[in-house]
């Protein structure tokens, strides 16, 4: 289920300068936003999923024909138009990110998300996703609301999303939340320097929220598996990096994909994520084991530090 579904606009230029016309060397719009990017990895590796997305009215169009595209069933609730966030590529430059806003989800708004949850689970769905920003001026217990719905129709229920709304997340003790170790740190109220300091903030998670696991992606640093059986760290690394732009997304789907044997989830949540980062797209392959470094173990040095800006 996703929000605040997006269309990724990519536009790269050779040079940039304010106040100047500019011609696009190339450029990519594609369907985004989390919960779509995680139904469109399942879907390319032929697991069944379902594209929830809280929209209407513009940009509708163009999610449906690129998502019947990719042979991913969706299904539009009421919402507000989808949003555009455009990045803009300059070459020997960082990304420069413009993301856009969608319209508040009132109550019949989160209602409709509800009633095809309900519609879905019974059809035989029996995992719920909730997942991404809300737009402003949402509840931040949206997330929250449609987990505990999800744990009543007895669906194992994922969240991944980010500040207040990640928060109010967890009172509901989803069975898998998956931060980041910025939004990890965000929520304890500390910074995580070492692998240590996230499997103990994550822990408190465990331990004050009822969380079933938590999968804490760590970018370079691979991801760390932390829930009632321990701990596991693992990580697959490219030959190179290509764009990192969905690469927790494709972290997430592989777990999801794996999630009935922990080792294999977390090895899986890896390799699609190292996969991810060496595609120019959000579409990618799942690399070989040959073109990947890979390691997966619960023999872990806490004290390791993290490398800067791990996500």
């Amino acid at each position: 289920m996703t929000p605040s579904p997006a269309i990724d606009w990519t536009i790269g230029v050779p040079e940039f300068s304010f106040g100047l016309v500019h011609r696009a060397a190339h450029e990519l719009r594609e369907p985004s936003g989390k919960g779509v990017n995680v139904s469109a990895a399942l879907q390319r590796a032929g697991i069944p999923t379902h594209a929830i997305l809280a929209a209407a009215g513009d940009g509708t169009e163009f999610m449906a024909r690129e998502l019947s595209a990719l042979g991913v069933p969706y299904s539009f609730t009421p919402g507000g138009p989808v949003r555009t966030n455009v990045t803009l590529l300059v070459d020997g430059q960082p990304d420069t990110k413009v993301n856009t806003s969608s319209q508040a989800l009132g109550a019949a708004e989160r209602a409709g998300l509800a009633d095809r949850v309900r519609a879905l689970a019974a059809q035989g769905a029996d995992a719920l996703l909730t997942a991404g920003s809300l737009p402003p001026g949402t509840d931040a217990t949206l997330h929250a609301e449609l987990v505990a719905l999800g744990r009543e129709l007895g669906l194992f229920t994922a969240v991944d999303s980010s500040g207040p709304a990640l928060v109010a997340a967890l009172a509901a003790a989803p069975d898998l939340v998956k931060p980041n170790a910025h939004e990890l740190a965000e929520i304890v109220g500390r910074e995580l320097g070492t692998l240590g300091e996230v499997r103990d903030a994550a822990r408190a998670l465990r331990e004050r929220h009822g969380v079933g696991c938590v999968l804490v992606s760590l970018g370079a640093d691979g991801a760390l598996l932390v829930d009632g059986a321990g701990e596991l760290w693992a990580g697959a690394r490219p030959d190179r990096v290509v764009n990192a732009v969905g690469a927790g997304d494709a972290t997430l789907a592989g777990f999801l994909a794996a999630r009935s044997d922990r080792r294999n989830a977390v090895r899986t949540a890896v390799r699609w994520g190292a996969s991810a980062v060496a595609h120019p797209t959000t579409l990618f392959n799942v690399l070989p084991a040959a073109e990947l470094d890979e390691w997966c173990t619960d023999t872990i040095d806490w004290d390791r530090p993290l490398t800067p800006d791990s996500e």
